[in-house]
């Protein structure tokens, strides 16, 4: 039977066998002569013995109430040898006190558990809490709640926190909340910072600022609270500068195909990629090749000079980096001196376009069959594509220019005849210029008895330039006559009145009939129309032309 006595450490009670006793004592006194200089060794040993009497009191159960040597042993395993890892003791003038340097040599982890950190609290120290135990940085957490609060529930969130978390009083507290070991090393040092940064606070600290609590704690959390938009402000400012580059370099990338002449994008949607040639398309715009030269410089500056601005305000924004003030000032000259130039070239392209004419021409169409059936041979134009848009395409050959501004539009006749009108437009620079080019616009079409085939391009000697020409169709047809509009003249068609209001590209592959209340549709499953049997008995009544 082993004597025992009865201790009282961390404010509990235990008993201990005596032999345990002395080896507890005589590390106890070990450790406590180790930090006879340090001017926080009082607090010190207490955390060291809250912590030894927390093993204890789980080293305790129902079969054993007493601790024994080899209790101790275990203890000084976990907490660890004194002069394992005190490696020497230094003193520094610098501060005018005496410190000890040591060799840490533990880094087994212990379980983290989630505590609020006081020592870099805003509020309640849930934020700096939660970092330490996630491992991420503080200000990461405050931005989540910050953004948390302006969705809806941040606030409740954070309550809830500040209730559950416990605070984080001890060394050991603090260590269990990082997941350090929680031996003698670590509970020394923690102390010990924790008392050089009191000091420090100390030593800077301005007492005419100081108005007491109340308005440091309100100090604080506006200081926090900037902090926090501080980083946000900051990422904003990153992801404004990467999204500034990028669109940056895509327009400058875009300028110089156009400046040099390779096709550029216009857009990508489900139907296609849009795309031009830039030089054959400004060489159709432009008199000469000085004028396009001198507008392609023009252009290059007033589009230019942008896209390098957003770009430098991109690097700016990523890396702070500052350009010399002159490099502003050429810029601005040289975006001046290219409005300029982009305002002449404008006024004397103007001038080409400046008057305009047209010619209409007339031919009575003669169908003897029921239904009179609209079709385009046409697929892609012939030549070499120079802009290919969703409304709008040009291509060229050797000698011509070729354009699909042909639109097709349907009205009932004045009389029983179906009359197709053909009207030629363009511009020039003067009424004369103008009437040449009507005259030099070449339009296919062709007629039989029951079909309608309309080219959906017109042609143009290549010297006349672009100079907005156009070919419009209008196909009057009588009451009663019905007609049907083929698929392939799905972009040919424009604008065409009809009883329902139906779109354009809706009205194909359907049968129209023209009443007096307007265009019919036959055959249409999902629009409202007249069906066949009803037109049968309407053509008893009325007979077809």
């Amino acid at each position: 039977m082993n004597q025992t006595v009865t201790i009282n450490i961390g404010g509990i009670v235990f008993h201990i066998e005596v032999d345990a006793y002395e080896t507890l004592k005589n590390y106890l006194n070990k450790i406590k002569g180790y930090f006879d200089n340090s001017e926080e060794r009082d607090e010190i040993m207490n955390d060291i013995e809250a912590r030894i009497a927390e093993i204890f009191s789980g080293m305790k159960n129902e079969k054993n109430q007493v601790i024994t040597s080899s209790d101790v042993d275990s203890l000084i395993g976990v907490m660890g040898k004194p002069e394992q890892y005190i490696n020497e003791e230094s003193e520094t003038n610098e501060n005018s006190s005496k410190s000890k340097t040591y060799q840490y040599t533990f880094s087994t982890k212990s379980e983290k558990k989630l505590f609020r950190d006081k020592d870099e609290q805003v509020i309640g120290g849930v934020c700096s809490g939660l970092g330490a135990y996630i491992g991420v940085d503080t200000v990461w957490v405050r931005l989540f709640f910050v953004i948390a609060f302006f969705i809806g529930f941040g606030l409740i969130t954070y309550i809830i926190f500040w209730i559950v978390m416990p605070e984080a009083k001890t060394a050991s507290d603090k260590l269990k909340m990082k997941g350090e070991p929680i031996n003698v090393q670590n509970i020394g040092r923690k102390i010990e910072e924790e008392a050089n940064n009191l000091n420090e606070k100390i030593k800077n600290m301005n007492t005419s600022k100081v108005s007491g609590k109340a308005s440091s704690v309100i100090q604080n959390t506006f200081s926090a609270i900037g902090s926090v938009f501080t980083t946000i402000f900051s990422l904003v400012g990153k992801f404004i500068g990467i999204t500034f580059l990028i669109i940056g370099v895509f327009l400058l990338v875009i300028l110089l195909g156009m400046l040099f002449g390779s096709r550029t994008i216009l857009s990508i949607t489900n139907e296609g990629i849009f795309s031009f040639e830039s030089a054959d398309f400004f060489n159709m715009i432009f008199e000469s090749q000085d004028q396009y030269l001198l507008a392609m410089l023009g252009f290059a500056l007033v589009i230019g000079i942008p896209i390098l601005t957003l770009i430098h305000l991109a690097v700016k924004l990523l890396f702070n980096y500052k350009l010399h003030k002159g490099l502003g000032i050429a810029a601005s000259i040289l975006f001046t001196i290219g409005i300029a130039i982009c305002v002449l070239i404008g006024i004397r392209v103007g001038t080409e376009i400046s008057a305009d004419d047209e010619i209409v021409k007339t031919q009575i169409v003669n169908s003897t069959n029921t239904t009179l059936y609209i079709k385009s041979p046409n697929t892609s134009m012939p030549g070499k594509g120079i802009l290919d848009e969703k409304v709008t395409s040009i291509s060229l050959t050797g000698d011509s220019l070729y354009m699909n501004e042909v639109e097709l539009g349907i009205e009932p006749s004045k009389n029983d005849s179906i009359l197709l009108e053909i009207k030629y437009k363009s511009n020039g620079s003067t009424p004369k210029n103008a009437l040449n080019n009507v005259r030099m616009i070449h339009y296919n079409y062709l007629i039989t008895d029951s079909t309608f085939i309309l080219d959906n391009y017109f042609s143009t000697p290549k010297e006349n330039k672009i100079r907005g020409q156009e070919v419009e169709l209008t196909l009057y047809i009588p009451i009663n006559k019905t007609i049907y509009l083929d698929d392939s003249v799905r972009d040919l068609i424009y604008d065409i009145d009809n009883v329902t209001n139906t779109y354009d590209k809706e009205m194909i592959r359907n049968k129209w009939i023209m009443l007096k209340s307007g265009l019919t549709c036959l055959d249409c499953y999902d629009i409202k129309g007249i069906s066949t049997k009803q037109l049968d008995s309407l053509n008893t009544y009325i007979p077809i032309n």
